[in-house]
């Protein structure tokens, strides 16, 4: 989302929404590496080890200290971590991808909504 959009309207709402779609994003696409890779082994030997993206706690813990403020966003970032679940088989992988698409399609709506409403209020409720 355009950085003058969040200057102009400095709405919490519109910068939390595209850390959670970069959020989705990522996580659609470790999880198809997951899927891709689920059962192959690295040249080492060693078996390949499901990884996730880390985002909600570090957000629920930004939202709990109140700080969403751009120095505080660069911490919610998404990272990409390995999974603690290293048993996770390729139906829990298929399963989170099914519920981040749902996510991903849930957050866009969120988005259109606010810009929606911020055109509203620009243009005097005028469609």
């Amino acid at each position: 989302m355009s950085q003058a959009i969040t200057t102009i309207f400095p709405s919490p709402v519109l910068q939390l929404l595209p850390l959670a779609l970069d959020a989705a994003s990522l996580r659609q696409q470790v999880i198809g590496a997951n899927i891709a890779n689920a059962g192959s082994v690295h040249a080492d030997g060693s078996a390949w080890q499901p990884r996730k993206v880390s985002f909600e706690e570090g957000m629920r813990k930004l939202l709990e200290q109140s700080r969403i403020t751009p120095p505080g966003l660069e911490n919610a970032r998404p990272r990409v971590v390995d999974d603690a679940r290293a048993g996770s088989g390729i139906d829990v992988q298929v399963v989170g991808l099914s519920q981040t698409v749902l996510h991903h399609q849930a957050l866009v709506k969120v988005i259109s909504a606010e810009l929606e409403l911020l055109s509203l209020a620009s243009n005097d409720g005028k469609k």
